[in-house]
């Protein structure tokens, strides 16, 4: 079958985590478009498409039926899996919203998710909050991967129920990179004024936020990655120092600290 679209870097790292066969959920579909490649080049056996905004829905319903593929790609209005029917999809894909509203989506339907085998996630804020959570709640993290597209870095991860890393296993890489990082800041002389205490819980919630497995690739993207948060970190600072609030001293050392984090983690890289 002639694949009729160009997908975007974003959906076609997406496209690339779904397992051959799968039964796909594709929600927040927009355009359809992922599901209609997917379909195309026969990754997939079927889908359904749902959207909760009238316009994107609309937009998929013409490209599915334009295409003649209204038989294998069922286009359903509707808010994240409401929709859906329980043991219909075993494998769901979000992307392109933030990751608090993916995991408000995920536990809203317990009776659709234990029939899902495979997660494909593109969230946009809190991706440290989806690993963990979805960690604890028995998936395993199979893969995660950056991409750039329209000069923005995303990360895309994949869940799995049986093949992966467990949580257990993530925590030992996440206190495999304190130790590395509590020696080279050491070395670098760049541990002045981190307080003990608090260096565990800045390296936890870091390594989560870029991800364990992304930070082990020692990838250019990685590098761009850390060099446009190490520069967010930096103009935040140089706001803070212009505020006479009392309160701003503790915000101010946090930032300090996490951009020395940062930094670590570029002279790793």
């Amino acid at each position: 079958m002639k694949v009729s679209i160009t997908l975007g870097p974003r959906l076609q790292t997406v496209a690339a985590f779904v397992p051959e066969g799968a039964k796909l959920g594709d929600i927040g579909t927009d355009h359809a478009y992922l599901p209609i490649v997917l379909y195309e080049t026969q990754r997939i056996s079927k889908a359904v498409a749902v959207d909760v905004h009238e316009g994107p829905y609309q937009s998929a319903l013409n490209a599915v039926k334009s295409r003649d593929l209204a038989a294998v790609i069922d286009v359903r209005f509707g808010d994240g899996l409401i929709p859906l029917e329980r043991g219909e999809v075993d494998v769901l894909t979000l992307a392109g919203m933030g990751g608090k509203t993916m995991l408000d989506i995920l536990s809203s339907r317990p009776d659709v998710l234990e029939n899902v085998t495979d997660l494909i996630l593109q969230p946009q804020g809190a991706e440290g909050a989806v690993r963990l959570a979805l960690l604890e709640n028995g998936w395993r993290l199979k893969a995660e991967r950056l991409v750039e597209e329209e000069d923005r870095i995303y990360v895309v991860m994949a869940f799995s129920r049986n093949e992966g890393w467990d949580k257990v296993e993530l925590v030992k890489k996440v206190q495999a990179w304190k130790q590395r990082l509590q020696l080279l800041l050491e070395k670098e002389s760049m541990m002045t004024g981190i307080l003990a205490s608090e260096f565990p819980s800045l390296v936890y919630r870091l390594v989560w936020h870029f991800g364990p497995l992304v930070l082990e690739e020692r990838t250019d993207l990685l590098r761009a990655h850390l060099n446009e948060y190490s520069g967010m970190l930096s103009r935040r600072l140089e706001q803070m120092k212009k505020s006479h609030s009392p309160e701003i001293e503790a915000k101010l050392r946090e930032v300090r600290d996490e951009l020395v984090f940062v930094e670590g983690l570029r002279i790793w890289q």
